[in-house]
């Protein structure tokens, strides 16, 4: 990095520390990853954040020092560089940033949106209880490691006292809920299931917060699983931009050093703070938890997980052949169940006529569904039903109703652009097929829980 971008006060706070800037930092560009002289993959961060040095910052910074938390990124210490300016030692977390990560891939499942909501959700009580807030809580101030685990990075707000409690919950959520499937198959249908996790958090957005409520309602929504990373040469351009190069040789090839986070096991004690004139520290005065972070912070490599997009559907081969005498109507519901499944996942509007009764109410909901999905198919998706019988009432004889159980396989989400996303099992599912008779044989007129 040019030594000119880099402001002379900042320069010379990193070099008291034996460490020279290397890229720009954090959120906006506030901050600088700084590597140390010795030729060590020693990594920090500092932050320069305007605002004076009071007893009120005192107190905030003293509260932050101490607070520890896996999910929440680490003050190593604090010092006025001049009236105005405090300088943050963070510090920092290899891996992509939240926006880095989903932009480049399809949205999160329910699982992976389980992964990353609560630990935030945990960092953020953390900082609470601590009595300290946030401020806003984006997709560019949360990094995933390499092992999976999101990490809030931003300490900004929490040293200015800016945000507030229910504010900082609420933007984390909707951030979330921005990188979720739309409506998809399981919400526009109606049948009895379990909330997706979008419905889940968006009444948080708006209804009174108890976060040990959401948390639980969160793990009943999807079982947490493994972050889904883009392809690896994406995720070492992310990683390397967010570094920056060290004598030419990107961070990955040494990712097979690791962190040294035993430091952990014990609190150290906290750092003493030494003031200028003017009251505020002018001198880094790292204690020992510092000092260990300095000479253990590793670059990490990046690994590729797995993941699944959860979409649910019912489908099979494709039916509605024309009959010329009326078959037995449970017998007709099972196919017409596999046909129906078999055309949504295809995407073919055009072809719901076939299965459907034109403009009823299953044709009306599914015609939307697939329009939703604004080109999207579900490659490979396979229905087993499992049992159908007439159900109660059964209906009449041009509109007889059958209970249909039904799970959905495994299959692949192919998105427009080529993306594939493999998807898992759906779970079991019990609905009542309403059937008319028509010049083509049995179609499906409505879908109603069972």
């Amino acid at each position: 990095m040019d030594p000119a971008l880099v402001p002379l006060d900042v320069t010379e706070a990193l070099a008291e520390l034996g460490m020279r800037a290397v890229a720009p930092a954090g959120p906006e560009g506030t901050g600088w990853l700084a590597v140390a002289d010795d030729r060590t993959d020693r990594y920090v961060e500092l932050h320069v954040v305007p605002v004076p040095f009071d007893d009120e910052l005192a107190r905030r910074l003293d509260l932050l020092r101490a607070l520890h938390h896996p999910h929440l990124s680490e003050l190593l210490d604090a010092r006025e560089l001049s009236a105005g300016r405090l300088a943050l030692l963070v510090e920092h977390v290899p891996g992509l940033t939240l926006d880095e990560l989903t932009g480049a891939r399809a949205p999160l499942s329910d699982g992976e949106g389980v992964t990353l909501v609560v630990p935030i959700l945990q960092a953020l009580a953390a900082l609470h209880g601590a009595g300290l807030v946030h401020g806003p809580v984006t997709a560019s101030t949360v990094v995933v490691r390499p092992d999976g685990r999101p990490v809030l990075t931003d300490l900004r707000g929490a040293v200015l006292g800016s945000g507030s409690v229910d504010g900082d919950v609420r933007r984390w959520l909707a951030t979330v809920v921005g990188r979720l499937p739309g409506a998809d198959l399981d919400a526009l249908l109606p049948v009895p299931r379990d909330p997706t996790l979008r419905e889940v958090l968006e009444p948080a957005l708006r209804d009174d917060l108890d976060l040990d409520t959401l948390v639980r309602s969160c793990f009943a929504a999807a079982e947490p699983e493994g972050l889904r990373l883009p392809d690896p040469a994406v995720l070492a351009a992310g990683e390397l931009t967010r570094q920056g190069a060290r004598r030419g040789e990107p961070p990955a090839r040494r990712a097979d050093r690791a962190p040294v986070r035993a430091m952990r096991a014990g609190r150290a004690p906290r750092p003493r703070r030494e003031r200028s004139d003017r009251g505020g520290p002018d001198r880094w005065t790292l204690g020992p938890r510092a000092r260990a972070w300095l000479i253990g912070a590793t670059v990490l490599s990046l690994l590729v997980t797995g993941a699944a997009l959860v979409i649910g559907a019912l489908g099979g081969d494709r039916g509605g052949d024309r009959v010329a005498t009326r078959p037995d109507a449970v017998r007709a519901a099972v196919d017409l169940s596999r046909a129906r499944g078999s055309v949504l996942a295809a995407g073919d509007a055009d072809a719901l006529g076939s299965v459907e009764v034109p403009d009823g109410p299953a044709h009306a909901a599914d015609a939307a569904l697939v329009a939703s999905w604004d080109g999207a198919r579900m490659e490979g998706l396979a229905v087993e039903v499992r049992s159908a019988t007439r159900a109660e009432p059964a209906g009449t004889d041009d509109a007889p109703r059958v209970a249909v159980t039904s799970a959905a396989g495994s299959y692949v989400r192919v998105d427009p652009d080529g993306g594939r996303t493999r998807v898992a099992a759906a779970r079991e599912r019990a609905v009542v097929l309403e059937l008319r008779w028509t010049d083509d044989g049995w179609r499906v007129w409505a879908v109603s829980p069972s």
